[in-house]
This record gives C-alpha cells, sequence and structure tokens, in this order.
C-alpha cells in the first residue's frame, strides 16, 4: 500500500505513539502532541500537517477524518 495513493486529496491523521518533546535554544523542554493532521495541499498531490495534538477524537471531528484514516505507528 502506498500512502500517497490512499489518502490522495483526503484528510487523514498520524499517531506518533507518544508525545514528541523537544529542547529549545534555552534547554526549556516543548512538548508536542501525539497526533497529526494532515491536509492535502491545492492539486492534492502532496499533503501538510495542519495541526498538532494529544486529542485525537478533536481532531477527527474537526477534520471530519474516519477512524480507517488515522495512522498508527507500528
Amino acid at each position: 500500500m502506498k500512502w500517497e495513493e490512499t489518502f490522495l486529496g483526503k484528510c487523514f491523521i498520524s499517531d506518533l505513539g507518544e508525545d514528541q518533546v523537544l529542547e529549545n535554544k534555552n534547554k526549556e523542554k516543548i512538548v508536542l502532541g501525539r497526533y497529526a493532521a494532515w491536509a492535502p495541499l491545492p492539486g492534492g498531490k502532496s499533503h501538510q500537517i495542519v495541526e498538532i495534538s494529544n486529542d485525537l477524537e478533536t481532531l477527527k471531528e474537526k477534520y471530519n477524518i474516519p477512524q480507517d484514516r488515522v495512522c498508527i505507528l507500528a
């Protein structure tokens, strides 16, 4: 399965499995969300992240994404 074909022109969510933690130049930790919502760019052939959150249900509702378009990191 090629994800580019599966999600062509459609929004989807990637589940990174756990919170992603970054450290800025001041050594402060920044917690990014676990889920990334992706939306197609104009032309529909590529995607960009439009929102990152820990609230999967809200992302699914906001972007009208069914469970079968939630990709879980294996």
